[in-house]
């Protein structure tokens, strides 16, 4: 059973979501006389919104519907804070130069709209948990204890996007009163909560061996919870190397074979890694049925020149003049590595005027992204691609590559069973790069921004490698200087949006 075709019901049914804080009202997209679940659609309805919610509009009020779409506003505030991607004054954005150069205050529109996108993703998960018990009308127990696994998964990927980003928010589940102000969760309170909340509905996925197209699988579980203990020095002050290891190596029990081909996990076929193969946990997109302006339709045609020729890419509608390639991204991957999927034609490599981007501007365009199919990469044919805007390829949430490079970090902090040279060279094997005997935490950080760059990760491997704050590691823009300049460390947390502030505190420093 393919979730996605149920999208359109759960969007139908006019069912109650709770307010999370102060003044975010979460409401019914579409409302219709409909308010009861009759039905197996019904039920497979509510389950689908809450994972179109990643891929979706609506649900929060922002002035450009496209812009609020939750893969958007997470890759805004993770990428372009950092060393990989920036949006220049041309698209004239407010706030957008607050999130390149990481000069953002309280009152800034992209951090309010995201953590509104967050809390109403935890609200849909929250509702179809409510009525989840309902469902044993048309579903056996097994059945609805594995529904309810996947949306407490989905619930818990929101609920680290926050404690990655903020720090702090509103704890709500299932029991939580509707329409009462929630408990603040400290960052410390949150991580317990979330970690519990995995480790008890893992085991009630089904393997990715067994599991449909679109939907969670066992694999995806551990891959979120190896995430936060990859991060839980950052997040609660003591290291958990050991145990992200473990959680890796339950992944490659049943994964552990890289795609053939890098380039071919960003194009409009990619949806044949998904799930049972290297992409892990990946949002399914589709150009006809499933249309969003955030995921890698903004990271394909929202990055792509217009005066560029895009018919290569597949691209059938003008680029926005997006998203651009930072010059440290450029120069670290070398003209020999196959992740190179960059465009220089006569773009300059440095960022000196961010004020335009024409066809000779500053800054390289990126092309990880493609609207190609696998068996038509370059568009020989001239017909491959899409005849919208909208891409096909599905957003690589978490990949087995990743997997490989954090086994090798947990071995440079003394997890054991890791393996962490082989797989550290199993991932530079595919790239075309040479093998090496050891690597440093140098390495390992230049290695993931070769091959997880515009995946959404950079920030929090910054923070992490201790890196993002202090003057340590500049790169163009930092701080709001061409040549890069100190960013405080009460940085390394965003600020709580002012609207939330009477409700949530803010976070030291701001």
């Amino acid at each position: 059973m393919k979730i996605y075709k149920y999208l359109l019901t759960g969007a139908l049914l006019s069912i109650g979501l709770s307010s999370c804080v102060g003044d975010l009202d979460v409401k019914p997209e579409n409302p219709t006389t409909k308010t009861e679940l009759n039905s197996k659609e019904d039920y497979l309805g509510v389950l689908a919104r809450a994972y179109g919610g990643l891929v979706l509009e609506g649900g929060i009020t922002v002035d450009d519907g496209g812009a609020g779409v939750y893969t958007r506003q997470l890759w805004n505030l993770q990428e372009l804070p950092t060393d990989e991607a920036i949006i220049g004054t041309n698209w004239n954005d407010a706030g957008i130069d607050e999130l390149d150069f990481s000069t953002w205050s309280a009152d800034n529109h992209w951090l309010y709209e995201c953590f509104c996108r967050i809390n109403f993703q935890i609200s849909l998960c929250n509702e179809f948990l409510r009525v989840a018990d309902g469902a044993l009308a048309f579903f056996s127990q097994e059945e609805v204890d594995q529904f309810k696994a996947e949306a407490r998964v989905l619930r818990d990927l929101s609920y680290y996007h926050m404690i990655d980003l903020y720090g702090r928010g509103p704890w709500t589940t299932e029991e939580s009163v509707v329409g009462a102000i929630p408990p603040t969760y400290d960052r410390a309170q949150l991580f317990e909560a979330v970690v519990a909340d995995l480790k008890d509905a893992i085991p009630h996925l089904v393997p990715a061996a067994s599991q449909v197209y679109g939907r969670l699988s066992r694999e995806a579980g551990h891959m979120l919870l190896a995430k936060l203990y990859l991060n839980a020095e950052v997040y609660t002050g003591t290291g958990m190397w050991q145990e992200c290891a473990n959680e890796c190596l339950e992944i490659t029990k049943t994964i552990n074979q890289l795609a053939p081909e890098y380039k071919y996990l960003f194009c409009a076929t990619n949806d044949k890694y998904v799930g049972n193969g290297e992409i892990i946990w990946a949002i399914p997109q589709d150009a006809n049925t499933l249309q969003t302006y955030g995921g890698t339709t903004y990271l394909s045609g929202g990055a792509y020149n217009a005066e560029v020729d895009r018919t290569p890419f597949g691209a059938g509608a003008d680029g926005w003049n997006g998203a651009r390639v930072r010059p440290e991204l450029s120069k670290a991957l070398a003209k020999t590595d196959k992740r190179r999927l960059i465009y220089e034609g006569t773009f300059n490599e440095s960022l000196t005027d961010l004020s335009s981007w024409t066809a000779t501007g500053d800054g390289y365009m990126c092309i990880k992204y493609v609207y190609t199919p696998e068996t038509d990469y370059y568009n020989e044919s001239g017909n491959s691609g899409s005849s919208t805007i909208f891409n096909s390829a599905d957003y690589p949430l978490f990949r087995l590559a990743d997997t490989y490079l954090m086994l090798a970090e947990c071995e440079l902090h003394g997890a054991t069973g890791c393996n962490g040279v082989d797989r550290y060279n199993d991932v530079r094997k595919r790239a075309g790069m040479a093998q090496v005997g050891s690597y440093t935490a140098d390495d390992l950080l230049k290695e993931r921004l070769c091959e997880l760059y515009w995946e959404g990760h950079r920030r929090s491997d910054l923070i992490r490698f201790g890196k993002f704050a202090g003057n340590s590691y500049n790169w163009s823009w930092k701080g709001g200087i061409l040549e890069g300049a100190n960013i405080a460390s009460y940085r390394n947390l965003f600020c709580i949006p002012s609207q939330f502030i009477p409700t949530l505190g803010q976070n030291p420093g701001y």
